[in-house]
């Protein structure tokens, strides 16, 4: 069994064949098609970046879920901390430091990054779940998203590149498991990086015409099949 983001990831032979667009979306998307929300953060050499990015976005998760109620600060943290842990533990051989405690200069990077995710998901934006888990579909396992609006889910890419064409896979493969479960209705996704404040946002339908030439119906059977048949190659 694999992860959502791992499907996305790799297969290249299977979505050059499913979208066969892709790329040349994603280019014309970076140039053209790209809303700024706000300032690009000074980039630094930190090795850290997985984890601060992680922690700020736990620590957002944090604030959305105490909206209303009186939390410490300091246990909104600690809640962010210990989660941030799980969530980064499986890569503990892929060189992530989750025993050296956060250095001033980078709790203050991941404050800063909170506060503009908290900033981005708000008014037509809030989130109606955080994390939403997808029911996994044949070889591809149960998969956790970031944020799913009432009408979006989206992705947030805490990274000082651009948006790739693996970041639309992810969240294609997030939605065709959605489409095989039928859960919830996801009309539009996008993505945001709240270190460069940039953001895209899209419908389904457009997108799948866009990408591949079929339609969002067509394109989700097609990667269904493949979940569920498991005759693919990498």
């Amino acid at each position: 069994m694999i992860d959502a983001a791992t499907f996305s990831s790799t297969y290249n032979a299977f979505w050059a064949e499913a979208a066969p667009m892709l790329e040349h979306f994603t280019r014309r998307l970076n140039l053209e098609h790209l809303d700024r929300f706000d300032a690009p953060m000074k980039s630094d050499k930190t090795g850290r970046k997985a984890l601060i990015a992680e922690f700020a976005f736990s620590m957002m998760v944090e604030v959305i879920r105490s909206a209303g109620n009186p939390t410490d600060p300091a246990e909104l943290q600690e809640n962010a901390w210990i989660d941030t842990k799980r969530r980064l533990k499986p890569f503990l051989g892929q060189g992530v430091d989750l025993d050296t405690p956060l250095q001033q200069s980078e709790k203050a990077e991941a404050a800063e990054i909170e506060k503009r995710l908290v900033a981005f998901f708000k008014g037509a934006n809030l989130p109606v779940r955080t994390r939403p888990l997808f029911k996994g579909c044949g070889f591809v396992d149960a998969s956790e998203g970031d944020i799913l609006t009432k009408s979006t889910l989206f992705e947030v890419k805490t990274v000082d590149r651009s948006f790739r064409g693996a970041d639309l896979r992810q969240l294609l493969t997030y939605t065709a498991l959605n489409s095989a479960s039928r859960e919830a209705e996801i009309p539009s996704v996008g993505l945001v990086n709240p270190r460069r404040g940039l953001s895209f946002e899209m419908s389904v339908g457009q997108l799948c015409v866009d990408i591949s030439g079929r339609s969002a119906e067509d394109l989700f059977a097609m990667i269904v099949q493949v979940f569920s048949s498991g005759e693919i190659s990498r």
